[in-house]
Parts: C-alpha cells; sequence; structure tokens
C-alpha cells in the first residue's frame, strides 16, 4: 500500500484529540475525592453523579472510537459530543456549588467543554464549526454568570471565556493545517510520480526511436553497399539502447562538441544521400555535451526521415553563428515530395527527438514543407540576450 501523508496527518491529529481526552479525564478523577463532600451540599446529588458518569463515558468512549479508528470523531460524534458538553453546563448550574465552578476541578464542566472545542477538527465546515463553538461559548457564560460579583470576578470569567475562545479556533486551524499539508504532500507525491513515468516514457522513446528506424532500414535496404552504412549507424544506436535498458548514460556518438564538428559528424554518417554540408560558418560555437549528444539525436531523426520519405535530389545542412555573435542556427533543407505541415501529424521523431528534446536546451524548431517542393526544417538557439 503506498505511503500517504494525509493518512498519518489524520492520525496525528486523531492522537490529539484523544490525549485531550485522557489528560480531561486524568484531571477530572483526582478531583472526584473532592466532590463527594460536595454532594451533600446540592439539591439534586443523583444529578451531580449522573453528570460525572456520563462525563466519563463521553471522554472514554470518543477516545476509544478515536484510537481504534485512528481518525478524529465525525461530524455526528462531534456535535453529540457539543450537545453533552453544553448539557452539562447548564446541568451544572444545580450541580456545582457557585463558590466551585472555576479554579477546581470538582466543577469540571469549564475543563470539558475546553477539551470539546479542541477536539471539532473533524468539522470542515467553518459554519457548523462556528455555531458549536459558540454554543459552547453561550453556555459556558450561562454557567459562570453567577460567579461575578465584582470587577474582580468579571475579569476572571472573560479570561476564562477567552481561553475557550482562543484555543479551541487555535486546535482547529492548527488541525485542519496539519491536514491540508498532508494532502497536499500525497498530491505533489503523484504529480511527482506521474512526471517521473511521463520522463522515463520519453527517455524509452527517444532511445528506441533512431535504433528503431535504422533497424528498419537495414532489413529493407538490399545493397551490400547500403547495409554497410547502415550497420555503423545501427551498431551506436544499438550502444544507445543498451545504455538506456542498463540504467546508463549514453555514450557520446564522437567527442566533439563544436557545432561545425557535431554538424558535419552527422553529415558523414548520412554520405549515402545526396548531402552537401556547409558548417564553416559554425567553427567558433562550442556546445555543451548534452545539447551536442541532442542535437546530434535531433538530425540523425531528421536525416532518417529525408532518407526514408523524401526521396530527395538534393539535402543540404547548414550551421552558421548569428552575425552578432548571440546564437547560431543549423538548417535542413532537401528538394524531397514535401507535406502538408497543417494536415500531416508529427510522428515520435520530430515530436519527442527533435521538437520537444532541443527545447529542453533552448533551441527553437521550425519546420516548413510545400509539396513536391521539398522540406526546411530550421534549428535556431539564441545564447545571449540581446541588449536593447
Amino acid at each position: 500500500m503506498p505511503h500517504s501523508t494525509r493518512a498519518a496527518a489524520v492520525r496525528l491529529v486523531a492522537f490529539f484529540v484523544a490525549g485531550m481526552r485522557l489528560a480531561t479525564l486524568a484531571q477530572m478523577a483526582p478531583s472526584l475525592l473532592t466532590a463527594m463532600p460536595a454532594l451533600s451540599r446540592v439539591d439534586h446529588p443523583w444529578l451531580t453523579g449522573a453528570s460525572w458518569i456520563l462525563a466519563t463515558g463521553m471522554l472514554v468512549a470518543i477516545t476509544a472510537i478515536t484510537l481504534v479508528t485512528r481518525r478524529p470523531p465525525g461530524v455526528t460524534y462531534a456535535v453529540l459530543d457539543v450537545a453533552v458538553a453544553v448539557a452539562l453546563l447548564i446541568v451544572g448550574l444545580w450541580t456545582v456549588p457557585v463558590e466551585l465552578r472555576t479554579g477546581t476541578w470538582v466543577g469540571f464542566q469549564l475543563g470539558y467543554a475546553l477539551c470539546v472545542s479542541c477536539g471539532l477538527s473533524a468539522v470542515r465546515s467553518r459554519w457548523l464549526w462556528m455555531f458549536l463553538l459558540a454554543s459552547l461559548a453561550v453556555a459556558e457564560v450561562v454557567y459562570i454568570a453567577p460567579t461575578v460579583d465584582g470587577w474582580a470576578d468579571l475579569t476572571g470569567a472573560l479570561s476564562t471565556c477567552l481561553t475557550l475562545l482562543v484555543l479551541g479556533p487555535l486546535a482547529w486551524f492548527g488541525c485542519q493545517t496539519i491536514v491540508r499539508i498532508g494532502t497536499e504532500a500525497d498530491e505533489a507525491r503523484r504529480y511527482a510520480a506521474e512526471a517521473a513515468k511521463a520522463e522515463e516514457e520519453r527517455r524509452a522513446r527517444l532511445a528506441i526511436h533512431n535504433g528503431t528506424a535504422m533497424m528498419r532500414l537495414l532489413v529493407e535496404t538490399d545493397s551490400a553497399d547500403g547495409n554497410g552504412a547502415l550497420r555503423s549507424q545501427a551498431e551506436v544506436e544499438l550502444n544507445r539502447m543498451r545504455a538506456y535498458l542498463s540504467g546508463q548514460t549514453p555514450p557520446p556518438v564522437n567527442e566533439a562538441t563544436n557545432l561545425a564538428a557535431v554538424v558535419t559528424a552527422v553529415g558523414a554518417e548520412f554520405d549515402d544521400l545526396p548531402i552537401t554540408v556547409v558548417a564553416d560558418l559554425a567553427q567558433d560555437v562550442a556546445l555543451p555535451r548534452d545539447l551536442a549528444d541532442d542535437l546530434a539525436a535531433a538530425l540523425r531523426s531528421l536525416l532518417l526521415n529525408v532518407r526514408q520519405h523524401a526521396r530527395a535530389g538534393r539535402v543540404v545542412l547548414h550551421a552558421a553563428e548569428d552575425e552578432d555573435g548571440t546564437g547560431w542556427e543549423v538548417t535542413l533543407h532537401d528538394d524531397g515530395i514535401g507535406f502538408d505541415t497543417s494536415a500531416t501529424a508529427f510522428g515520435v521523431g520530430l515530436r519527442e527527438v527533435v521538437v520537444e528534446q532541443l527545447a529542453r536546451s533552448g533551441v527553437s524548431v521550425e519546420i516548413s514543407s510545400i509539396r513536391d517542393l521539398g522540406t526546411t526544417v530550421t534549428l535556431t538557439r539564441t545564447t545571449v540576450a540581446e541588449v536593447a
């Protein structure tokens, strides 16, 4: 099962909620010994006992549900929890003496309400969450109002109410943020996996396209001379496919990283075509190793297309540096049968090996073709930004 950061975040929130419940239960327990003598001072001792039993039961039940499901209590449990907390605060008007309602866990209702307010993380609707929090706040105000007898008591009561209105939202927003971060992490992981898959598919197409085309020509060519010329190129592409399958970096066809040398070397591989290579004006253009390999692969793919489809009587491969030294341009022209660029979808070679692969290195590709007049492919790269 794939790892899910969101699921881990939800479990973390669930453990926080369960921990709050257990902490509240632990704080209530010692005060029960103090509360026992107080039962004789209230008018409804049985109601006081029922309040303790109900609060304890809810704390244990919510903790158990949270730990078993490893999720914070759902909306239904949250609404029920708030309803019980509000009921305990109202019933506390009769079961807890006024002097014990604040500053003591004998009047556990305030601590219980605070615990509930911090455990509403599963309530996604802000309006419902605000309604539940407001219900707790109003019930708390009603519960502590009788304790106010002067300015000092008023400030204490306000501080008590603000504790719920500050810690409750802080816990809610914190838990929502943790879950959202987990969700975004999962989305980022899925995006990275999809991108890696797409990149691997692209690398596979790049690794096998030229080799497949070369093998097809090798099979279809009958002459010994043609087979001899193609075999050397097929061996190069075979080495590239072997490197891909073994997870290694494909070896460079030659050590040239000079534009003129790269263009000249690739043109020499296709000397069975009526090809003319003009690269004298590109002698001063140095290429990075990766770009040199990509450019060579793209030119081979283009020349393979010429060899397979163009039926050209003349092919010209030209490379030159711009006059202002801001870039370079390589053009490949043939006078073959051409094709309608608006009606013909590019194959894997033109789309992947030429256009998309070169675009990664900042090389733009323009393909123009007219039926019966030939095709021209222009590769352009700007190396230095022009100053306005």
